[in-house]
């Protein structure tokens, strides 16, 4: 996936609402981080605050077609976040946190203590910050944005972020004697956390979906072996009616189940074909229940099953 830079957030909100998902898949990028700073601002936790960005993010997808002004989509989102980490704090009442579940079952214990140490020692120093200028200088240091940026998520102007960032750099310094900087750049969100997002996007609304590493490639694929049609958001088109997405992925391995499986009139023709083509197949077998099958492979090594229609 290459990242639209040119487009303003206007536009991402516009194509994304008509059901663009390269769009969506750009603002996921672009406020990634913003939605962790918010959600380790309220948390005090980054593997906490992945799950609560997450979550504010397949909101955001549920509910943009509620959001009138898309120039506020920085100030809505902030506001989904912040709520949904509220959330996420009430159930931290009523269950045990998942890092201390994890470090009953480590076998590495003093790794974990240390960490533990050196987080909570930040967490206690962030706690002495108003909320503004706790969620500043941690979006500061977890994305490379402007001071006219995080005032524009955080609704201040730039004058006030950089008056917030420098006391509060001032004072954890009297807290923290490590170079707590790096701390929070290695929590920083990239391509991974976005592709996670808009898998579990769309699995949460039933999308068929295939992971890829060049959509292009795969949709010619697609093309001149299956005729697949094309529908208005740019996805392959099933018989079925059903869209298929294909997922550009920065990290793809493949499954060993299959992603999907066609139903064909004659699976020796087909096999046949595909082998003509130089498409990876495996041999035709037998099966009592589902008859003549065979397994083939897309470019990405994706399996796919063929199933003779009875």
């Amino acid at each position: 996936m290459i990242e639209d830079t040119s487009s303003s957030d206007d536009q991402l909100v516009f194509k994304a609402q008509n059901g663009n998902l390269e769009a969506f898949r750009t603002i996921v990028l672009r406020y990634s981080n913003a939605l962790l700073s918010v959600a380790y601002s309220v948390l005090g936790d980054f593997h906490e605050a992945q799950d609560a960005a997450q979550e504010a993010f397949l909101k955001c997808y549920n509910h943009l077609h509620t959001l009138q002004d898309p120039s506020r989509l920085g100030s809505w989102l902030y506001a989904i976040a912040y709520r949904t980490s509220l959330d996420f704090v009430k159930k931290k009442k009523t269950s045990l946190p998942f890092n201390d579940a994890m470090a009953q079952k480590s076998d590495n214990v003093h790794s974990w203590l240390d960490q533990h140490i050196i987080q909570e020692s930040i967490w206690s120093a962030l706690q002495t910050l108003e909320k503004q200028s706790k969620a500043a200088v941690v979006l500061h240091y977890l994305s490379d944005w402007s001071m006219k940026d995080i005032g524009q998520f955080l609704n201040l102007s730039p004058d006030a972020v950089e008056s917030r960032i420098r006391r509060a750099r001032e004072k954890l310094k009297l807290y923290l004697a490590d170079d707590f900087e790096a701390y929070f750049r290695t929590y920083r969100l990239d391509r991974d956390f976005e592709q996670i997002v808009c898998e579990h996007v769309l699995r949460s609304v039933g999308h068929f979906y295939i992971p890829v590493t060049n959509k292009k490639q795969t949709t010619a694929w697609f093309f001149r072996h299956f005729q697949l049609g094309m529908t208005i958001h740019g996805n392959l088109q099933l018989e079925s009616g059903h869209e298929l997405y294909l997922l550009e992925c920065h990290n793809h391995f493949p499954k060993e189940l299959p992603i999907l499986t066609f139903t064909v009139s004659d699976v020796d023709e087909l096999w046949s074909l595909l082998q003509s083509k130089e498409v990876i197949t495996n041999p035709i077998e037998t099966d009592e229940w589902l008859g003549k099958r065979f397994v083939f492979y897309d470019p990405d090594g994706n399996r796919y099953h063929a199933v003779e229609h009875k």
